[in-house]
């Protein structure tokens, strides 16, 4: 197999993934919701797209507040999606059709439910200190939190910090209340999830996706961040802490002792300030993780050219970048950069895109297909299959990104059971549906594999050409050293665009690109 960094890795999302009969301990076999057996029984079609790794969103047993990401027990298996038996298999046939196996591990962060905050909040030794706790402060005459630190989301308000009525004190939490903080400063508290990490790795793992890297502990004197003219944060005490780098050290270690070194891709986010670029720089020039994964490409087409340039200011030949285009927490690509105006020759032009860029890429599940958005959530939510109501509640724009995809337009196809199920458009984006060779399924395959042949798969440089216009990308990528350049020109408009490089004119028709030895 390749190196990891320049890797073409494939993000399932379980509960709408697909499922499949089989589970020894399968609760719902009506098939509301996808399961481990689901992805192993699609192992040949993720075969034929030429892609190197999995990377399975959180499958475990969670709290019902974070869709997995609000964990309660780190080494079990919801039974929705299976049991141990089931993931074991899932790793030996991904690992014998050539394929990695990497999960994602939410490490910053629980769920209230866990046993853990549970005998913290009651002051049980050691959990006593497996959070961050801090007494009141009182300001303008009231009691209010110790700092002015805030969640990246949650419900309740823009602070990071909860007061609880039986301990008496604050908690904090990056993001929603339902969500603590781990003490990532407390030694114990890290050799814990050490011992999670290699329950994980010991079954098979190939590495770990780590969530939210950049709030990995925090300043123990737990300070004010300073603020910024405009009264914005300055993020210097919540975010990218010595002891969280000190953490990821001893995790990489663990990582390497195994035969064939497990890896780490970690998401990071960083503000887009000189500060926030030196952090960056910092973080990724001195951290053992393998491969960033920081939501350059989230945006709109329009900041594509600003973003990559950023990205390799922080990681110059792309060595630790891992880019996509849109994951489950996301609407779906095509519809959220292009709108209306969505067609196969753009979403073609997308996928082309990503797959020059230097590093290693994800392709989230049905971003192969070039799925859109669903014309109406509600009509994917099947009531009537669907016991744990999951999804009732649920209306907000990325579920437009994790409703299921079919592998067929039949009405027996497995995915209409799903409790999210495709909406009525995406069946006719299904695998069957996608045979002719100019389909965007074929062009994907193609695209994986001429990547793989190409100094596409190499670390390397790009430059971009001066042009006016956020619909026309030219740009020019290199190998390492520069010694190999190719032109690639992406005309997204509905209008011819003339682009010039080197003294020579280069014309392309609207919907159109070019990749050029030059």
């Amino acid at each position: 197999m390749q190196h990891y960094n320049n890797e073409v890795i494939y993000q399932i999302y379980p509960l709408t993934f697909n499922y499949a009969s089989g589970s020894t301990t399968d609760p719902y076999p009506s098939g509301a919701y996808g399961n481990l057996k689901g992805i192993t029984a699609r192992v040949d079609y993720i075969k034929s797209l030429g892609v190197d790794t999995i990377w399975i969103t959180p499958f475990y047993s969670s709290g019902g507040r974070g869709f997995g990401y609000d964990i309660t027990d780190y080494c079990s298996i919801d039974p929705k999606y299976g049991n141990i038996d089931d993931f074991k298999e899932l790793c030996e046939v991904f690992h014998g059709k050539g394929i990695k196996v990497i999960i994602d591990q939410v490490y910053n962060h629980c769920s209230i439910k866990h046993e853990w905050f549970k005998k913290s909040v009651e002051r049980v030794a050691p959990y006593d200190k497996y959070f961050v706790w801090a007494d009141p402060v009182m300001k303008n005459d009231k009691l209010s939190p110790p700092n002015n630190w805030k969640s990246i989301w949650d419900c309740l308000g823009e602070s990071a910090w909860t007061f609880h009525p039986t301990r008496e004190q604050y908690y904090l939490h990056s993001f929603d209340w339902s969500m603590p903080n781990l003490n990532l400063n407390n030694r114990e508290v890290q050799d814990a999830i050490l011992d999670v990490s290699k329950f994980w790795l010991d079954l098979g793992v190939d590495g770990f996706r780590l969530d939210a890297v950049t709030h990995y502990a925090c300043d123990e004197r737990l300070r004010d961040n300073p603020l910024y003219a405009d009264g914005s944060q300055q993020r210097l005490y919540d975010i990218d802490s010595p002891n969280g780098a000190v953490f990821i050290e001893r995790l990489k270690k663990l990582c390497d002792s195994y035969d064939i070194p497990k890896t780490l891709l970690a998401e990071y986010s960083y503000d887009k300030s000189p500060e926030g670029f030196a952090k960056a720089k910092k973080v990724f020039e001195n951290s053992r993780c393998n491969a960033f994964f920081t939501g350059a490409l989230n945006e709109h087409l329009g900041k594509f050219k600003q973003n990559i340039a950023d990205e390799l200011k922080v990681s110059p030949y792309g060595e630790k970048i891992n880019w996509a285009f849109s994951n489950h927490d996301l609407e779906r690509a095509a519809s959220r950069i292009f709108g209306d105006r969505v067609s196969v020759q753009k979403t073609k032009m997308l996928m082309s895109l990503l797959l020059t860029l230097p590093g290693s890429v994800c392709i989230y599940q049905g971003e192969e297909l070039g799925l859109p958005n669903p014309e109406s959530i509600d009509k994917c939510k099947n009531k009537k299959n669907d016991p744990l109501d999951v999804w009732t509640v649920c209306n907000k724009p990325w579920d437009a990104g994790r409703a299921g995809f079919a592998m067929s337009d039949s009405r027996e196809d497995s995915s209409r059971k799903l409790a999210l199920h495709p909406a009525p458009i995406h069946y006719r984006y299904a695998v069957s549906r996608q045979r002719d060779a100019e389909s965007m399924l074929n062009f994907t395959r193609q695209m994986i594999k001429d990547r793989k042949h190409s100094i596409f798969n190499e670390y390397g440089n790009v430059w971009f050409l001066d042009y006016h216009g956020d619909e026309v990308y030219p740009y020019v990528r290199t190998n390492q050293d520069g010694s190999i350049k190719i032109l690639c020109i992406y005309n997204f408009s509905s209008y011819g665009a003339e682009v010039w490089y080197e003294g020579r004119r280069y014309y392309l028709e609207p919907e159109s690109w070019l990749h050029q030895k030059v």
